[in-house]
């Protein structure tokens, strides 16, 4: 190793905490230091082992065998005080050392595996079919329910996030379960739109009578809340309904295309053993 990859001692702390899989506020709070004097230190040891990442960080140091080797890449040969500071450490056992890489391990396989599904196109599909549901209702709206285009516009990015986080649901979900494509989409297109036409009815038998119940109780002063607030409200009311209906009628039909799919495995393997 070069002199470029000697870390000080502070950097070390942060590397040992780091491959325990502590979060950089976890390892502020450990050191007693802020988060972003720990993503400081994080750049200087990107730059240090030419990485970009925490990954790839982890990775090159798992290629030393054994924590004294990685030791000897941290200590500084600058400050001498630092050096005596790092031989009063009490040195490690070297299962800790393991455990802890392991851990580190481990959660660099969660966070590839998580995003292997981000970029799968399982995911991609729930969120277009959610989109399209979404703004099929818009158009609907819009003729049917004589709604301007100025009324729509303010709410039209948290609708195009409410979607995405539906259809993200949906296609995660059917990437889990082992789902096709055909039918992720049929699902986040279902659900969406069903969620979209039953939000108004739930609002009027759930959200209306617990707003009523609220003023009673006192909980609320209508008369203190403008029309505008009121209006957001209902509208904020709606869209978490339909994000709550949306991912729940898109998930269960998934499973319920999953459960006939193994019925007919069964029933299709059931003449086989017969014949035989």
């Amino acid at each position: 190793m070069t002199q470029n990859n000697r870390l000080s001692n502070r950097e070390w702390e942060v590397v040992e905490l780091l491959l325990q899989g502590k979060s950089n506020k976890l390892i502020a709070g450990a050191l007693g230091i802020s988060v972003r004097t720990v993503e400081f230190h994080l750049k200087n040891i990107y730059t240090k082992f030419q990485v970009s990442s925490r990954v790839e960080l982890i990775l090159i140091l798992g290629n030393a065998t054994g924590k004294a080797e990685i030791k000897e890449l941290g200590s500084s040969t600058v400050d001498s005080s630092v050096k005596s500071a790092e031989n009063k450490d009490t040195p490690k056992p070297r299962k800790d050392w393991a455990a802890s890489f392991r851990d580190a391990i481990s959660i660099i396989g969660k966070e590839l595996q998580m995003k292997n599904l981000l970029n799968s196109k399982h995911v991609l599909t729930g969120v277009i079919a959610a989109l399209m549901a979404g703004f099929l209702w818009v158009a609907l709206l819009r003729r049917f329910g004589h709604v301007s285009l100025e009324a729509i516009l303010p709410w039209l990015p948290p609708l195009i996030v409410l979607l995405a986080i539906i259809g993200f649901s949906v296609g995660l979900t059917g990437k889990r379960n082992g789902n096709s494509l055909l039918n992720i989409f049929f699902s986040a297109l279902i659900g969406t739109g069903l969620g979209s036409f039953v939000m108004l009815p739930l609002v009027a038998i759930v959200v209306y009578p617990l707003a009523k119940l609220a003023e009673w109780l006192g909980l609320v002063n209508r008369a203190a809340i403008s029309n505008d607030i009121a209006s957001a409200l209902l509208y904020v009311a709606m869209m978490v309904i339909w994000l709550i209906v949306g991912t729940a009628v898109g998930a269960m039909l998934l499973f319920i295309t999953v459960k006939r799919q193994k019925q007919a495995d069964i029933q299709g393997h059931v003449p086989e053993h017969g014949l035989q």
